[in-house]
C-alpha cells in the first residue's frame, strides 16, 4: 500500500470518528421531528429532522409525500415554524385490550373539566365494566403498586385508590416517562417488578374518588409528579381503520400577539374528504383549563386530539374575529400547529 494510500485511509478514520463524538445539548429533550414520509414507507425511526410547513402545499396530498432515509446521526431538533411534524412518538400500547373498550372518553379529555363539572383532568379515561384486565403500555419498572392513602400521587389523599406506576425508558427520550393506572380493583404486579408491555398489571374498579367503573389513565413526563403529567393521546398507539392505516395526532397551541397563550373554549376540528373538503365529520376541543397544563414540554401545546384518521383538516375558531386553518395529520406522527390571530 502506497504513503498516500495510508494517509488518505486515516484521515478518513479521523473524520468518522468525529462524527460520532456530537456533545448533547439541551435540545436532546425535545422529541426529534423527522420530514414527512410517505403513507407506506411510515417508520419510528426518531433520527432525523423536522418538516417545517409554514402552508401545506395544494399538491402535497399524503399520497405524494416523498420518502427520505434516516440520518446516521441523530439531530433533535424543536419545530421553528408553525406547523411540524414528529415521528416515532405515539409507542405506548393502549392499557386495555378488546374486547375491552379501548376508546377514551372524549367527554372528559386530558385538561378538561367537563364544562366546569370536574376538576382539570390529568388523564384520560377507559370506560369498562368493573373487573376488565389492565395492561402495561409499555416494558418497565414497576415503582408503586398499591394505594394512595398515605403517600400522594394526586392533590390528595386516596384521589387514585389503587394503582400501579411504571418508570419506562423510551427511545428518544433522555428524561423518564411514567405511566399511572388508577382506580383499580386488584393489583396483581409488585413494586420492583419489571413488567413488560402487555402484561395484566391489574383490573378496572372504581376506588378512589372514581365516579363509576374505569381506568385512569396517566403520562408523566420526567419525574412521577402529578403536576409532571402530559397528555396521553400524544403517547398512545392509534388505532387502525377499516383499511388498516392508523391514525395521528395533533398538537396545538393559540398565542396572543406577546406569545402568551390564549384561552379559547371551543375549537371546532372538522375532517375533509379530500383538501377542498366536503367536511364528513367534526369533534370539539378546548384549550386546557389549567394553566399549570399549558405549554409543558416536549410540545408545548394548549390544545391536542389523538385517534385521528390521516388526512387533511380544517380546525376553526373565534378570536380576534373568525380563524380558519388547514392542516395534514399523517398516520403514526404527531402534527404540531401553532396560531397567532391578530399577527400579519
Amino acid at each position: 500500500m502506497t504513503l498516500l494510500r495510508i494517509k488518505t485511509l486515516a484521515g478518513l478514520l479521523i473524520l468518522v470518528f468525529l462524527a460520532g463524538c456530537r456533545p448533547a445539548s439541551a435540545s436532546d429533550l425535545l422529541p426529534n421531528a423527522v420530514p414527512a414520509i410517505a403513507l407506506e414507507t411510515v417508520t419510528s425511526t426518531p433520527t432525523e429532522t423536522p418538516m417545517q410547513v409554514a402552508n401545506p402545499p395544494a399538491s402535497a396530498t399524503p399520497e405524494r409525500l416523498n420518502p427520505v432515509s434516516s440520518s446516521p446521526t441523530p439531530v433533535p431538533t424543536a419545530c421553528a415554524t408553525d406547523t411540524c411534524i414528529y415521528q416515532g412518538r405515539l409507542t405506548l400500547q393502549r392499557p386495555i385490550a378488546t374486547p375491552g373498550r379501548d376508546t377514551i372518553d372524549n367527554t372528559y379529555r386530558f385538561g378538561s373539566t367537563q364544562g366546569g363539572l370536574r376538576d382539570p383532568h390529568h388523564g384520560v379515561e377507559f370506560l369498562n365494566s368493573f373487573g376488565t384486565p389492565v395492561l402495561a403500555a409499555a416494558d418497565g419498572l414497576v415503582i408503586v403498586a398499591g394505594d394512595d392513602r398515605q403517600t400522594f400521587y394526586g392533590p390528595y389523599a386516596y384521589f387514585y385508590g389503587n394503582l400501579v406506576v411504571i418508570e419506562h425508558q423510551m427511545a428518544g427520550f433522555t428524561a423518564p416517562v411514567y405511566t399511572l393506572y388508577a382506580h383499580l380493583s386488584e393489583l396483581s404486579v409488585s413494586a420492583g417488578e419489571q413488567v413488560r408491555v402487555g402484561q395484566w398489571i391489574g383490573k378496572v374498579g372504581m376506588t378512589g374518588v372514581a365516579t363509576g367503573s374505569h381506568l385512569h389513565f396517566e403520562v408523566r413526563w420526567g419525574e412521577n409528579t402529578y403536576r409532571s403529567a402530559r397528555n396521553p393521546e400524544l403517547y398512545l398507539t392509534p388505532r387502525v381503520d377499516e383499511n388498516g392505516q392508523p391514525g395521528g395526532a395533533l398538537a396545538g397551541r393559540i398565542l396572543d400577539q406577546q406569545g402568551h397563550p390564549l384561552h379559547v373554549e371551543s375549537i371546532v376540528l372538522e375532517h375533509l374528504v379530500g383538501r377542498d373538503g366536503p367536511v364528513d365529520w367534526r369533534i370539539y376541543l378546548e384549550t386546557y383549563a389549567e394553566k399549570a397544563l399549558v405549554g409543558l414540554k416536549p410540545y408545548e401545546e394548549s390544545f391536542a386530539a389523538g385517534d385521528l384518521p390521516a388526512g387533511w383538516y380544517r380546525l376553526s375558531f373565534v378570536q380576534n374575529g373568525m380563524q380558519e386553518h388547514l392542516l395534514q395529520i399523517l398516520p403514526n406522527q404527531v402534527t404540531t400547529v401553532t396560531y397567532r390571530p391578530g399577527q400579519p
